[in-house]
């Protein structure tokens, strides 16, 4: 069934209550600031979008449709400072125009979000956040751009996320923080996972002497499900960090991790149900202002019932590595990690993830004006979950390439001009999974800050 969305969209009663209540708080607050600081002036930034575009798998379907198309996108940007005070909001929303895909014309994403940070003093710090996000028809990218899931459902997806985090600093090195988060995920396809996500944390940092310090922290989620059964996960770690002068550290780092899902369903539990321990050992350095690096080692063990869950009773390599060289008009950075975590997307469940990535990002500044941005991903996705009792999409061994050149050009002070091309491959064990896209853009952007 083909679904035509019109701007503005007509948004669900649930997304619609949160949208009120982050629209209503953002005002609140942006009334406060002006009311409570007149003096102090805001800075406004109203932009505007124009991208022209040809894709050979628009949205990345299993069957490739190929089209141009036009995208027009408004939206502003507000920052407000005062003593003790910083509040930023920002709200946009882009339209979309297809040459033969008509199907796919009208409303392609909106947002609406706020920062506001509280300072009484400088050991404490209140932070309070809302982001407000509706995309249509969402490709399978997740929010950093990483090709890492594939979705069966279409429509509009609506996703509301709220943040609240207290930081205390006792001394010069010591701190200790509390963060709450809720992600309300929404679809408006009615196979499309919802999800209601909340998550407490709290972090410890204490500086034992010049030479040696201490971190602990503890973190509990609970994820409700609208079709899959509902999942509680617990997280405990501390970490010992050697500073070996001002410019180099080392750190060894253990946890623990339990993840249990709440269903009455024997078989479900136990592909869900596993504990992980966790051991990591690096050390980092600034070699100078140009040159620095990373390396981090470990091992993780899972623990669970290896008839439902491949990972159970298998060790796992970790990985954190990176270098950055800043020359003279270029920048090279080079990753590699490798993890074991859950993994939620869009609110899919995927379980039991194995993880590998690698990639390098190169920039160029041909002119004051103008610059050169290359990238290059690869990311391995091992699903452990067994699949004869998967109850998600994702299964087995997934391969995925990311590439993507980008040409800038700041050609006045408020006008923005980018060429940019991407390519993406997704090459699944399951071959229904696999995704291939190559797409060219090109990107008009204007803003104007004023004070007001």
């Amino acid at each position: 069934m083909q679904y035509k969305a019109y701007f503005p969209p007509q948004f669900r009663p649930g997304v619609t209550v949160l949208f009120k209540l982050a629209l209503c708080l953002a005002a609140s607050l942006s009334l406060a600031c002006c009311l409570a600081a007149a003096a102090q002036a805001a800075i406004i930034t109203p932009y505007a979008t124009l991208t022209g575009g040809w894709s050979d798998n628009v949205r990345l379907t299993r069957v490739p449709r190929s089209d141009f198309f036009l995208k027009a996108g408004i939206g502003v940007n507000g920052e407000w400072k005062w003593p003790g005070h910083i509040l930023l909001v920002r709200t946009g929303a882009v339209y979309a125009q297809y040459l033969d895909l008509e199907d796919l014309d009208g409303f392609d994403s909106a947002n609406l979000g706020f920062n506001y940070q509280y300072s009484p003093s400088p050991r404490w710090q209140f932070t309070v956040a809302d982001t407000y996000i509706s995309t249509f028809d969402k490709p399978e990218l997740s929010d950093t751009g990483e090709l890492v899931a594939v979705r069966d459902t279409t429509g509009r997806v609506d996703r509301n996320t709220f943040t609240f985090k207290v930081l205390h600093r006792y001394s010069a090195y010591n701190s200790i923080d509390m963060l709450y988060t809720n992600t309300f995920t929404k679809g408006e396809n009615e196979d499309q996972e919802d999800t209601d996500y909340n998550q407490l944390a709290v972090n410890w940092v204490h500086r034992l002497n010049h030479q040696w310090e201490l971190g602990v922290g503890v973190a509990g989620t609970r994820t409700n499900y609208e079709i899959s059964p509902d999942e509680e996960r617990g997280r405990a770690y501390t970490r010992l960090t050697r500073l070996m002068g001002p410019s180099m550290r080392a750190y060894g780092q253990l946890s623990y991790t339990i993840n249990r899902a709440t269903s009455n369903d024997v078989v479900t539990d136990e592909s869900r149900n596993y504990e992980t321990v966790s051991f990591e050992a690096g050390i980092s350095q600034d070699v100078s202002p140009r040159l620095s690096w990373s390396f981090g080692a470990g091992w993780s063990m899972v623990s669970g019932n290896d008839e439902f869950n491949n990972a159970a009773d298998q060790g796992f390599p970790l990985l954190n590595a990176s270098v950055t060289y800043r020359g003279p008009r270029w920048n090279l950075t080079g990753y590699a990690s490798a993890d074991l975590g859950q993994f939620d997307y869009l609110g899919d469940n995927s379980g039991l993830t194995v993880s590998h990535r690698a990639g390098l990002t190169y920039t160029y500044r041909v002119t004051k004006l103008q610059s050169l941005t290359l990238t290059g991903e690869y990311v391995r996705n091992d699903y452990q979950e067994d699949p004869i009792y998967n109850i998600n999409s994702q299964q087995g061994v997934v391969d995925s390439y990311r590439f993507l050149a980008r040409y800038t050009w700041q050609v006045h002070r408020h006008w923005r001009l980018s060429l940019e091309y991407s390519y993406l491959n997704r090459d699944a064990e399951v071959d229904d999974d696999d995704r291939e896209q190559n797409q060219v853009l090109l990107i008009l952007y204007t803003d104007y800050p004023f004070r007001w």
